[in-house]
């Protein structure tokens, strides 16, 4: 065999291991997104996220219109290689966590869900809540109250994003920190009085 034919069948066989290991990441995309995967691969997402009421009666799990958004949709980045890097580093902490705490304790779950919550805020908060706009349309809603319209046609105006005031909107509520209000929009009376209070709290507990 020529070395030229040598290079094109080494072409060839190069494009189709390709192809099928993109497929074959496709499909564990595809497979670790589902809500039957995230709540069942380990016993504190079952038992602690997944069957937890707060969750359960959510917005998000409850919508009149039928749909529904999965865990994926709001804790992995679209596109596969984005999400390919969501799946391997997520699941390396998750791994991590639960070889390190005792989850069938209720207390060891509580005393890590504020920097569970903290996390994913501080990520929604650094791509400008892309998870939520991937299902939802800014220019679209229309909020049903006074207060709503108002603080929506705020957002717009001073390109505040969800995550800012939605931090509390699925899982049971965590105090979100000084920091991240802060950071993250124009802060109304009510949350400078949090802020005080947590560096009150701050300069005691030091």
């Amino acid at each position: 065999m020529s070395r030229s034919r040598s290079v094109i069948w080494a072409g060839i066989a190069g494009v189709v291991l390709g192809v099928l290991a993109v497929l074959a990441v496709e499909r564990a995309d595809v497979m670790t997104s589902t809500e039957a995967f995230c709540a069942t691969t380990c016993h504190s997402m079952e038992a602690h996220v997944a069957n937890e009421q707060t969750y359960q009666e959510s917005a998000h799990r409850t919508a009149f219109s039928g749909v529904h958004a999965s865990c994926a949709d709001c804790h992995i980045a679209k596109g596969l290689v984005a999400a390919t890097w969501d799946h391997v580093t997520a699941g390396i902490k998750d791994i991590y966590s639960e070889l390190t705490h005792d989850f069938k304790d209720p207390q060891a779950w509580e005393a890590l869900r504020p920097r569970l919550a903290y996390g994913v805020r501080d990520r929604l908060l650094r791509t400008d809540s892309a998870n939520c706009r991937s299902c939802h349309d800014e220019s679209g809603i229309e909020p049903g109250f006074t207060r709503g319209k108002r603080e929506h046609e705020r957002a717009k105006n001073e390109r505040i994003t969800c995550i800012a005031c939605h931090y509390n909107l699925v899982h049971r509520k965590v105090r979100p920190r000084a920091a991240f209000l802060e950071r993250s929009r124009g802060l109304s009376p009510r949350e400078r009085r949090l802020i005080e209070e947590q560096k009150q709290g701050s300069a005691r507990g030091g």
